[in-house]
């Protein structure tokens, strides 16, 4: 179990790093943009739609990376005055329900990414991208994202530390 808690942690992080990747390619394609466009008088008819799957793949090729780094936003105002056990049982029917939520947002994308390869789609646009690569993140994030919080509660929740503020000494949750 720990190794397979290992793996999941370096493709987190290894799809972390891509999502810096496709940002760092996205700002150099919006500077080459701006330089075709107002110095060359030539615009790049890409980049707006490159720009798209960009954000598409940064947010979801994201979203475990940031799970495992403590960094998506967690509102504890309700669970501050609970007392420890009960803050802790509460979050961990939390993280209970968003895997539920994220698993079956999972299934659904891959569902339509299959089905995005069957009709073998393609933007709408000059460029007629085929939408099979661009719609892979989505999937792969959200499928990645479920093992990170099933992770989590296999093992309990021991890391958890509901009911500290997000700025208080150990309250990073994984």
């Amino acid at each position: 179990m720990h190794k397979l808690a290992q793996l999941v942690g370096k493709l987190a992080y290894g799809a972390g790093y891509l999502a810096g990747l496709v940002l760092l390619g996205i700002i150099a394609l919006t500077m080459a943009e701006v330089v075709s466009r107002y110095l060359l008088r030539n615009p790049l008819i890409l980049s707006d739609e490159f720009g798209g799957y960009a954000l598409v793949a940064i947010s979801f090729l994201g979203l475990a990376y940031c799970a495992m780094e403590g960094g998506h936003i967690r509102i504890t105002f309700l669970v501050d005055g609970l007392k420890r056990p009960t803050a802790r049982a509460l979050r961990l029917v939390t993280l209970a329900l968003a895997l539920a939520f994220v698993a079956v947002a999972a299934w659904v994308s891959w569902q339509f990414l299959a089905d995005s390869f069957a009709r073998n789609m393609r933007s709408n646009s000059l460029l007629m991208v085929p939408l099979k690569w661009p719609q892979l993140a989505i999937p792969a994030g959200f499928t990645l994202y479920a093992l990170v919080l099933l992770g989590v509660l296999a093992r309990g929740g021991r890391h958890l530390s509901p009911g500290r503020g997000a700025d208080q000494p150990g309250a990073r949750e994984l």
